[in-house]
């Protein structure tokens, strides 16, 4: 039993179904009430597993008798009964070829939106480096699209593949243009990727640039932030808090560094002193004052 796979569920309805004979049978024996019952059962069957025993849940949604339905399933070979987890269900030829036919043609759909993608994210990025748009040749396309497939996240490659190609340059051939016409010949594009004409070179978007720049004002922002102690000392309203400030704080990270009879203190604590007019004597007579 094939899973149906297509998110906007929908089937074909061919123009002559009364040419199958069995539907035909069908149509004879129940007319058309056993031909709309049969409708309504493909159509609920396009979207959901149909279990043998469930005939009766059917009934109840089309308003019609639970027989009718085991006599449309069973009794004109338009359906069969296969094995499916562990319990029986229903199944239809019409219906399984209804639901390849529409996920094949998803598969194609979505295959050239992808082949869409690919030529514009090539072209866009071709633009940005050689200042015109890409001529490519029906086999080059077909080139890029066996690449994309061949290739992990080409798509996402295809910058730096052709700015590498851009600045690309060759001893023995300096007449050599990089173009769109050699990087898809020859498997250049593949022996570029591979690092066969060096590692590929990248050239920062300005997305990227905005980014970095944005980072390196949050660093500079958080070098710039105040420490807890420039907080406290910004706070500090008169000297007798200054002094307690200073001293506390050589108390708990160690004692105070004393030359040629002058101590020496964190330049924020030199501030403080200048600005209260505290000097090294009354630092040191607080710092005392506090070990005891």
């Amino acid at each position: 039993m094939k899973e149906n796979k297509i998110k906007k569920p929908y089937f074909s309805h061919d123009y002559t179904p009364l040419e199958d004979k069995n539907l035909l049978k069908l149509f004879i024996a129940k007319g058309v009430e056993g031909y709309g019952l049969y409708w309504l059962i493909v159509e609920f069957m396009h979207q959901n597993t149909f279990a043998v025993g469930e005939e009766n849940l059917l009934a109840f949604k089309f308003r019609t008798d639970t027989e009718k339905i085991k006599s449309v399933m069973n009794d004109f070979q338009l359906f069969h009964i296969e094995e499916h987890e562990d319990k029986k269900i229903y199944v239809s030829d019409r219906i399984q070829r209804n639901l390849d036919y529409a996920e094949e043609k998803n598969k194609d759909k979505k295959q050239a939106a992808n082949v869409r993608w690919l030529l514009a994210a090539f072209n866009k990025a071709y633009i940005e480096f050689f200042d015109e748009k890409p001529v490519l040749m029906t086999e080059e396309v077909e080139a890029l699209k066996k690449y994309n497939e061949k290739i992990p996240d080409l798509k996402d490659k295809l910058r730096d593949i052709l700015f590498t190609l851009k600045n690309l340059k060759f001893d023995t051939d300096i007449n050599f243009k990089p173009c769109a016409n050699w990087l898809l010949t020859n498997n250049n594009l593949a022996r570029l990727v591979n690092g066969e004409f060096g590692p590929l070179k990248h050239k920062k978007t300005e997305k990227e640039i905005l980014e970095e720049k944005r980072k390196i004002d949050e660093q500079q922002l958080e070098d710039n932030k105040p420490t807890e102690l420039e907080i406290q000392a910004e706070a500090v309203t008169g000297k007798a808090e200054a002094l307690k400030l200073i001293a506390g704080y050589y108390q708990k990270n160690g004692p105070l560094n004393i030359v040629n009879g002058r101590v020496v203190v964190l330049p924020i604590f030199r501030i403080l002193m200048k600005k209260f007019d505290i000097t090294s004597k009354e630092v040191k007579d607080k710092c005392d004052q506090l070990a005891k």
